[in-house]
């Protein structure tokens, strides 16, 4: 999502991070102050990466039935996922990794894409065809459901039930951007601006009048900007199953799986953005919408405290009634 910026005293960098593309603009910050956002991306990615065998993550993974010491930023990442799946009954689950895999999605993205061309696949069986299909064709079945990953704050470590993996792409870019935003803001930049792929967070003083100006894609027409958002202070996501798409087995397939089946989710919504406090937040909130299906949208922004705008498979969108609230 790029933005527009008004005055001259920014600094912008544009990095590769997190298995996408990291867009910094920060106000008044001198080169100690990028060096140390590009260095806490860097920390974050080797702490929360399932594609970097040495990551923490990975580790946890592994060593799933036995208690494992955890690092402040694991700990912080893991009780965020576990506030999300209690505030979504569930739909947000970090616990979906052997789905994901199942359905292709086992190596960094640039790798599983390649495969075949999503963008000829005309005479290829969509998603919403895939769920039946996959559950009865061997797929991984249900998650195995974060209620049952322990967390010691105190003691600072964590527990999976053996047989448990999970995947922090869902939550770790949003939580990334924020820590980032705030961490320039706290070690004296004016403002920041933190965009990692979809996820972004703004802390500090705005642009006048008092605001970036965020503009929205239309998911179904990249050539068409849906509508255009006033940023202040928080955070901006957009969950869409119209990126990260590959085809395996003759269907096109797509990263955001549904807990309850462990297959791709498959109910006429292409993608949702979310207005919240903070990116995490609206990150796990508009996964956890699109999981649900749009009977559940407006319920979920309503109890999540979240605005969101709902654009659908036939290219139709809506936007809920309630406002960004103190998630």
């Amino acid at each position: 999502m790029p933005v527009r910026t008004v005055a001259p005293y920014w600094v912008e960098r544009h990095v590769p991070a997190m298995g996408s593309s990291a867009h910094l603009v920060i106000g008044d910050a001198g080169d100690d102050l990028v060096g140390w956002a590009l260095d806490e991306l860097e920390r974050l990615e080797q702490c929360w990466s399932r594609f970097r065998p040495d990551s923490e993550l990975c580790r946890l993974n592994q060593r799933a039935g036995e208690w494992v010491d955890a690092s402040a930023p694991m700990i912080n990442a893991i009780s965020s996922a576990r506030e999300l799946w209690e505030a979504t009954s569930g739909a947000f689950d970090p616990t979906i990794l052997d789905g994901l895999e199942h359905a292709g999605y086992d190596r960094s993205f640039e790798l599983v894409a390649p495969v075949e061309s999503v963008e000829s696949v005309e005479s290829v069986a969509s998603v919403e065809s895939v769920a039946s299909v996959e559950l009865t064709a061997g797929a991984s079945g249900p998650a195995p459901g974060f209620g049952s990953v322990e967390i010691d704050r105190a003691a600072r470590r964590v527990r999976l039930v053996a047989g448990t993996r999970i995947d922090l792409g869902g939550i770790g870019k949003g939580l990334a951007a924020d820590l980032v935003a705030q961490g320039l803001v706290d070690r004296g930049a004016r403002t920041a601006l933190v965009a990692l792929g979809g996820d972004m967070r703004a802390c500090g003083a705005a642009p006048e009048p008092n605001s970036w100006i965020v503009p929205i894609e239309d998911p179904c027409d990249d050539t068409r900007v849906a509508f255009e958002y006033p940023l202040h202070e928080g955070g901006l996501v957009t969950s869409t199953t119209r990126i990260r798409r590959w085809v395996r087995g003759g269907r096109v397939m797509h990263h955001i799986i549904d807990p309850s089946t462990g297959v791709p989710t498959a109910n006429g919504i292409a993608a949702v953005v979310v207005a919240a406090r903070s990116a995490w937040w609206a990150e796990g909130i508009a996964k956890a919408m699109i999981v649900a299906g749009r009977e559940s949208v407006e319920t979920l922004a309503r109890r999540a405290g979240v605005r969101a705008w709902c654009f659908l498979d036939d290219g139709s969108s809506f936007a809920t009634a309630a406002q960004p609230g103190p998630a």
